[in-house]
């Protein structure tokens, strides 16, 4: 290697050093087009960080930070940090476009790009921050990211097969999970079995995750799972809890749909009724309504301009409530306790057994939600997070 050589790689360091990083890649770019081999495992370091802050930190061309995070993972190699602390050039770069490509739904893309690093080099070890009103955030690890990214991507493109793997996968590998990642790996597992056929597998991951996401969409894909498996006794019991849980009715809709199906056959003036919900929650949104559905409610001679589709719903919401309950008499007692927080409590039936309560399922006069007051409900299955046991928590609770 020529002085001169040596000279300039010396100079592009002492440029970098000094935070002039413009002017070391320039020189370390001109150099490695001409002397590749001249270049030492450090000189190719402090190039690839060069090329890091100038175009990869705070990107503001999309080529530019393309075509630098590629140069950089032909310069140097992807560090196994998987026991060990520490910076790696390549991977902070992969990891920044991974994160840029995520935040524009490029879908496509990460799935090409993150081929390049290997997961099991990438960090578990998380980290927090403190929000200016005193909160406490953990951030996700490299390699929880990694995961997230990736599944969510295959889940986009379709490829219920490679979301699968990779879903499972996180869930076997990682050893932490924030912001409910591990639920959102094990969504997009069912989600992929729904996909693929594999009903039973589906169900088991729903009801797994049912245990700390009580959201009614979830009770919903249950009940969509037992449809296609031709269980539609098991279908309209997870239906009807859904429409009665809390959410928006006009994201219900495919849930009113199901329930149509289901109510087709047996009770098809209740089915009609669906219909009608259905109808009338487009119709106030301004939603497009098929031609199929307009005549259906048309034929049926109901008012094609009712809007007032919460009336609908609460016509419905007695029959959803019978169709819960018709196996299971109600209980008595009263609200014994009621947590500083509001948000759940203790009822005490006139036999004594107590049974825990969410304060969202107390369904009478507000202004009597209190303790002392009398109460009927029933019981439903729940689960105790601290215990890791399913217990029967009261619920559809009424004062009286």
């Amino acid at each position: 290697m020529s002085e001169n050589i040596k000279k300039d790689l010396a100079q592009a360091k002492k440029n970098y050093q000094s935070k002039k990083y413009a002017d070391a890649k320039e020189i370390y770019e001109s150099l490695y087009i001409e002397h590749p081999e001249a270049f030492t495992i450090w000189d190719k370091r402090f190039y690839s960080w060069a090329l890091y802050q100038l175009y990869v930190k705070n990107p503001e061309n999309e080529t530019d930070l393309f075509e630098a995070v590629d140069l950089i993972t032909r310069l140097v190699d992807q560090e196994d940090l998987s026991k060990k602390d520490g910076v790696c050039a390549y991977t902070l770069s992969m990891m920044k476009l991974l994160d840029y490509l995520y935040k524009n739904n490029d879908y496509e893309n990460i799935i090409v790009w993150a081929e390049k690093l290997n997961p099991d080099y990438l960090s578990q070890k998380t980290s927090t921050f403190t929000t200016d009103d005193g909160r406490e955030v953990k951030l996700a690890s490299n390699k929880e990211k990694y995961f997230n990214w990736l599944s969510k991507s295959y889940q986009e493109v379709e490829d219920y097969d490679e979301c699968l793997a990779i879903s499972k996968k996180a869930l076997r590998q990682l050893t932490h999970f924030t912001n409910n990642s591990d639920i959102w790996f094990k969504w997009r597992v069912a989600r992929s079995c729904r996909e693929l056929g594999e009903y039973d597998e589906a169900i088991e991951y729903l009801k797994d995750i049912y245990k700390f996401k009580k959201d009614w969409f979830i009770q919903w894909e249950i009940a969509e799972n037992y449809f296609f498996k031709g269980e539609e006794d098991k279908s309209l019991e997870y239906a009807v809890s859904a429409a009665l849980s809390r959410g928006d009715s006009d994201k219900k809709i495919k849930l009113y749909s199901l329930l149509e199906d289901l109510l087709e056959d047996d009770d098809p003036e209740i089915a009609l009724k669906h219909s009608y919900l259905i109808y009338s929650i487009r119709l106030h949104n301004e939603w497009s309504i098929d031609d199929d559905l307009k005549e259906q409610i048309t034929n049926a001679g109901l008012d094609t301009e009712n809007t007032e589709y919460w009336k609908i719903e609460k016509e419905l919401k007695g029959y959803w409530k019978d169709l819960k309950f018709k196996n299971q008499q109600p209980h008595f007692g009263v609200i014994s306790r009621i947590f500083p927080h509001g948000k759940s409590g203790f009822v005490k039936q006139d036999d004594g057994e107590s049974y825990f309560f969410n304060g969202f399922e107390f369904k009478g006069d507000p202004n009597k939600y209190r303790e002392g007051i009398k109460v009927s409900f029933y019981l439903e299955e729940g689960y105790d997070k601290k215990k890791d046991e399913i217990k029967l928590n009261a619920v559809n609770i009424y004062d009286i």
